[in-house]
């Protein structure tokens, strides 16, 4: 059974709507698909409203940023309930810290030189449900700013880019901890693009597990195999469950497709199992 566990839809900065990524998802023959956009559950929602026949079995979840010392970190919650009062009231604050995060960015990108940036942006956070930095991405893109996504974060966007704005997210403790309160599982996404060494890796995974967390992802896109079974040790040392993932965004994004990843480590207890 293939079970893709991280994408994204049209609710936040995937480029395809619920729909259209459940029938990819059934194209490419993924058995169970978890959504889980950033900061939004309206991917999940706005599913729940519309019929369709597909065979697959839909979990739903949410990606929440969070801070951990100088980091950002990705916490995926698996299983949740999209409707909870809390995690909604939580939601909704991130998405102001978002819509405040692109208008500063968007003031600095007008004083780089690029003019109306700041009126773009304004009727960008009009028109859609948030804006993240791929979004702005994109804009740079189609102003011919920049000739590709790298440059955008490189020159603009990324720490050292000439319209970054330094996150203001809850700590990593909050967002794990609003996951539970809404019934799902707080899973770390990614670990290994969170460019640290091992040591503080480690101790990332240790001070997530203490937090109540209760899963890593150990299988992603383009992950050394050597870091695969690094991870897969230590969910098993911690106690943590196995999580997996394509992290897909849009099909034409060759390094991130739905349902290719590695499979989970035999050593390893799937996720999964926390919901059947």
């Amino acid at each position: 059974m293939l079970r893709d566990l991280h994408n994204h839809t049209h609710a936040s900065d995937g480029s395809l709507s619920p729909l259209e990524l459940v029938s990819l998802a059934v194209e490419r023959g993924v058995d169970e698909l978890a959504i889980t956009d950033h900061d939004s559950v309206a991917g999940v929602l706005s599913l729940r409203e519309q019929t369709h026949d597909f065979d697959i079995k839909i979990i739903e979840g949410v990606e929440i940023s969070a801070g951990w010392g100088k980091h950002t970190l990705h916490i995926v919650g698996l299983n949740i309930d999209p409707e909870h009062s809390g995690l909604s009231s939580f939601l909704k604050l991130q998405q102001q810290k978002r819509h405040t995060r692109a208008l500063e960015m968007a003031h600095k990108m007008q004083k780089a030189g690029l003019e109306g940036a700041v009126a773009d942006v304004e009727l960008m956070l009009q028109e859609q449900n948030m804006v993240c930095r791929t979004h702005l991405a994109q804009y740079l893109l189609d102003k011919g700013v920049v000739n590709n996504f790298a440059n955008a974060f490189k020159k603009y966007l990324a720490k050292g880019g000439k319209a970054f704005v330094k996150d203001d997210w809850f700590e990593l403790e909050d967002a794990t901890a609003i996951i539970k309160q809404a019934g799902g599982v707080p899973v770390l996404a990614h670990p290994t693009r969170y460019k640290m060494g091992s040591n503080q890796l480690h101790e990332l995974i240790q001070a997530f597990q203490r937090m109540g967390g209760e899963a890593i992802e150990v299988c992603y896109p383009n992950i050394h195999p050597g870091k695969k079974n690094l991870l897969a040790n230590w969910v098993q040392k911690y106690n943590l469950l196995g999580s997996q993932g394509s992290d897909f965004h849009s099909p034409d994004k060759p390094w991130a497709l739905l349902g290719k990843f590695p499979p989970l480590p035999d050593n390893v207890t799937p996720v999964w199992t926390a919901w059947q």
